[in-house]
């Protein structure tokens, strides 16, 4: 098995003929907000990804310029990391669309959203990797989300859109229940209408297609960038095989609650007829 972090071969492999083959190249895009330890353990699981002729490199989108952050990818020489600086405003949702207006204009086979407080299986990208690969009419694809404190307990496992009523606000309640692993076994993905951006992987020509636009509201982004990615003909997928666990905290406060009332935006920009 061979992967390359930024063109550096991290697991050996005898050169055969299937070494010429194309290697995948992977934009790691991660929103952080001075959560510098959680950051840290981000980066080494993604070092430790088990992944075949795939090349990453990795883009922390940081709006404060941590300066532990810069220190720390000096001290070992992380090369492959880009600090992007988009603004210095706090609280700032652009950060994720700065990142992808960074990487559209590169040259990647793929983007993955990935949020700065989550512990990743060594499958969760490879996974994703393969359901982009061996269906194309898969735009997009996400992860299962477990949390990280009850690791068997399913955070979030895709959505699907509420059309009888208006919701400005998005819930994330606790599902008690485990799904079936045969029901997990015997689908490649399952069809759903948004994925978290906890962890979710995008096709670079999608992204190019449908274009980078920027948001105005927190929690409403991925929903806006997978209906966009569903309306531009894609489906959006979620892969049960690819898991991730997440650091969830109470984000009750004033400016959360301004920006849910805020995604009512989005109600207005899709379905109109319930407002």
């Amino acid at each position: 098995m061979k992967s390359y972090f930024s063109g550096f071969l991290t697991q050996p492999e005898v050169q055969t003929h299937s070494s010429l083959r194309h290697i995948t190249k992977v934009a790691v895009i991660i929103e952080t907000h001075q959560k510098f330890n959680s950051l840290c353990s981000v980066l080494e699981d993604i070092g430790k990804q088990k992944l075949y002729q795939t090349k990453i490199d990795v883009y922390i989108v940081d709006n404060d310029l941590n300066s532990k952050i810069q220190g720390y990818l000096q001290k070992f020489n992380f090369a492959h990391i880009k600090v992007l600086q988009p603004s210095k405003k706090p609280g700032d949702s652009s950060n994720f669309y700065y990142g992808l207006q960074f990487v559209s204009k590169l040259k990647y086979d793929y983007i993955w959203l990935l949020d700065d407080d989550v512990h990743l299986d060594p499958l969760a990208l490879s996974t994703l990797i393969t359901t982009l690969q061996e269906y194309d009419e898969v735009g997009l694809v996400g992860s299962q989300v477990y949390y990280r404190k009850e690791p068997k307990t399913i955070q979030e496992f895709g959505g699907l859109i509420n059309g009888k009523q208006v919701q400005s606000k998005i819930s994330c309640g606790k599902k008690e229940n485990i799904l079936n692993e045969e029901l997990l076994q015997s689908k490649p993905y399952i069809r759903v209408e948004h994925c978290t951006s906890k962890s979710l992987l995008l096709r670079h020509r999608v992204l190019q297609h449908i274009g980078v636009f920027k948001n105005f509201c927190l929690h409403f982004d991925d929903v806006d960038l997978c209906l966009r990615v569903k309306k531009a003909g894609w489906i959006i997928a979620l892969n049960p095989s690819s898991i991730i666990w997440h650091n969830s905290e109470n984000l009750g406060s004033s400016w959360i609650d301004y920006y849910n009332e805020c995604n009512l935006y989005y109600w207005h920009k899709y379905r109109p007829d319930l407002l």
